[in-house]
């Protein structure tokens, strides 16, 4: 069963519609309520919706395909956004690979430690894929639509952003107790998404910028030509009828006033041109994916920590690690010597230079989405979550 079609019945019947499933669960009819048939366009409440190449065309009821890229699905997101809706599968169990395929070094390179090896044990690991739209805000405005995976230990898996999309269509749904997922856990996860999702801003944002750039430089020389004129012009007046006492006082005043409407009108150019950025979650979905988890002993000079090395049996391949002092993930850690915190490159080379941990110093990842924008140097206008 498709978790879009999932997704479109808690939906209608979130609405007060009626949802009833066919024998194949590649299809049901619905009874929309007002709200959702006036949302859509549509002309009769009664309507089929199905699975891409499912539809049935034969019955009274308006068939309507459900699936990524539908015209449906984008109907169907912004009536979702403020009921919460949400959905959740499992990858069934796949083959384990052997014991001996999984070499944790030759994926990751502990920089500054030794490693060893001690266990392997099949587990389940959740990622969180979050659709987040980005809007920005200047003279135009620009929308953006993100996928983010985000695992449940708060690690960016980047390749899961399009691996899971592609196959929870064909994956079981499951139901999630109230207890499984605390609304902090959430929290700190949409941090997460939020933070690595504004990171990857540059890119899609690169163009959007330059044009904005363009506009204010633009703007900016109309206006200091305007008062130029104006001002030269003032000034050969006086220089041509030689004027003296009150009447060069007064075009002198009216110099002094030229310049301060340019600062102010530069100044109101600048808040018109100033890049504003807000964030607001669309869906979410969350994969149960089954992972092998290889315990690893670190030992740093006279010091040991063991941690755990998560193998995706999706993306055949180790999930990266988290710096515990600023969050950005890494497949080359390394430790500090007096709590053998993990550090990405970056951390471990400031360790390195100041000869003090970024985390026992106090540092950590941003907490809030609000600690994010102060962190990317975004100024806080508008924040939805």
């Amino acid at each position: 069963m498709n978790e879009l079609l999932q997704f479109a019945e808690k939906l209608i019947e979130a609405s007060d519609g009626i949802v009833e499933w066919g024998a194949d669960r590649c299809r049901f009819e619905a009874l929309l309520s007002q709200d959702v048939q006036k949302g859509l366009g549509l002309s009769g409440s009664l309507v089929s919706v199905s699975e891409p190449g499912h539809g049935d065309r034969s019955g009274d009821s308006e068939t309507l395909t459900m699936g990524y890229g539908t015209e449906l699905l984008d109907q169907l997101i912004p009536m979702a956004l403020n009921m919460g809706c949400a959905a959740a599968v499992a990858m069934p169990p796949a083959t384990s690979p052997k014991k001996t395929a999984l070499d944790v070094g030759s994926r990751l390179a502990f920089t500054n430690s030794a490693f060893r090896e001690q266990a392997t044990h099949k587990s389940t690991v959740d990622y969180w894929l979050w659709s987040l739209e980005v809007t920005a805000d200047a003279d135009e405005r620009r929308q953006l639509q993100y996928h983010t995976c985000i695992s449940q230990h708060q690690v960016h898996c980047s390749a899961l952003s399009e691996l899971i999309p592609a196959q929870a269509a064909h994956w079981e749904p499951i139901s999630l107790k109230p207890s499984e997922v605390s609304p902090e856990v959430l929290d700190r996860l949409f941090v997460t998404a939020c933070h690595r999702t504004l990171e990857g801003l540059e890119d899609g944002l690169s163009e959007f910028k330059a044009t904005i750039m363009r506009h204010h430089l633009r703007d900016m020389e109309r206006i200091g030509t305007y008062f130029l004129d104006l001002t030269e012009e003032m000034a050969d007046e006086i220089k041509r009828r030689k004027l003296t006492g009150t009447d060069l006082a007064v075009r002198k005043e009216k110099m002094a006033q030229l310049s301060r409407e340019k600062a102010a009108k530069i100044s109101a150019l600048q808040e018109k041109y100033r890049l504003r950025i807000s964030i607001r979650p669309l869906t979410l979905l969350l994969a149960r994916l089954p992972v092998i988890r290889c315990e690893v002993l670190v030992k740093r000079r006279k010091k040991e920590r063991r941690i755990s090395v998560i193998y995706n049996l999706l993306s055949k391949d180790f999930d990266p690690m988290a710096c515990e002092a600023c969050g950005t993930e890494t497949y080359s850690p390394g430790f500090c010597d007096d709590s053998l915190h993990l550090l990405c490159p970056a951390c471990l080379s400031s360790f390195t230079q100041q000869k003090a941990c970024p985390r026992c110093r106090g540092q950590k990842p941003p907490q809030t989405v609000q600690g994010v924008f102060k962190q990317l140097s975004i100024e806080i206008r508008s924040i939805t979550d």
